[in-house]
């Protein structure tokens, strides 16, 4: 089964603009490792100089359930997808949609080459985006986000069952939330995920390819 790392750029200072492209050339030179897929989720005024720098890994950090016209500040799937953008996080803690909007977008990419990461709070959100049949479903409980508790030691039987309610559903489930270590990794493979999401453990690290390295060995 192959092992999925999200780095989520976020708005850092340092993943944006020009130094979002230094990062992002400096983590594709990483180690490959068979059964490990790792993708990039960059900020909307990044997205077409890190698609040239990262082909296929590429994914935005929300997205619009507009279609492309007459719809100023937007950003929509349709969009994404001619710029080579392969899918999009959706419902992040920091940038929260509705649940019919989740479920319009779910259903409007579904069969497309565009994939969705949907992030829960809860277990009752991890049911209820499962059951709509993405491909993945992001448990995060914002109370950890940014911190220095993973998810996976403060919450370890809360990711069994979200793994479990997943797996009901045929839908592969993230982890995210104060992830830094290769031991958040080991232990979130334990508890049933099919892999993390990570910000600052890796992108605020004094040494982001290495940080990233550690986690992909991990696996």
């Amino acid at each position: 089964m192959t092992f999925t790392i999200i780095v989520n750029f976020k708005h850092y200072r340092q993943s944006s603009g020009p130094d979002c492209d230094r990062m992002l050339k400096n983590l594709v030179s990483c180690k490959k490792k068979s059964g490990v897929d790792v993708y990039y989720a960059v900020g909307p005024s990044d997205l077409r100089s890190s698609v040239s720098i990262a082909p296929g890994r590429i994914i935005a950090q929300s997205v619009d359930t507009l279609s492309m016209g007459a719809y100023t500040g937007s950003l929509s799937v349709e969009f994404l997808k001619i710029s080579g953008v392969a899918g999009s996080l959706l419902n992040h803690s920091e940038k929260r949609v509705s649940a019919s909007t989740v479920k319009d977008l779910q259903e409007g990419t579904s069969g497309q080459k565009f994939q969705l990461y949907i992030c829960a709070e809860n277990l009752e959100e991890v049911r209820a985006f499962a059951s709509m049949k993405p491909g993945f479903v992001a448990y995060e409980p914002p109370e950890l986000i940014g911190g220095d508790i993973s998810v996976s030691k403060a919450k370890p039987e809360i990711i069994s069952e979200a793994s479990a309610i997943c797996r009901e559903n045929h839908v592969e489930l993230l982890v995210g939330a104060g992830v830094k270590t290769a031991g958040d990794v080991v232990r979130s493979k334990e508890l049933g995920a099919s892999g993390i999401l990570i910000a600052s453990g890796v992108v605020l690290s004094s040494d982001p390819a290495n940080a990233l390295n550690s986690l992909i060995e991990a696996v």
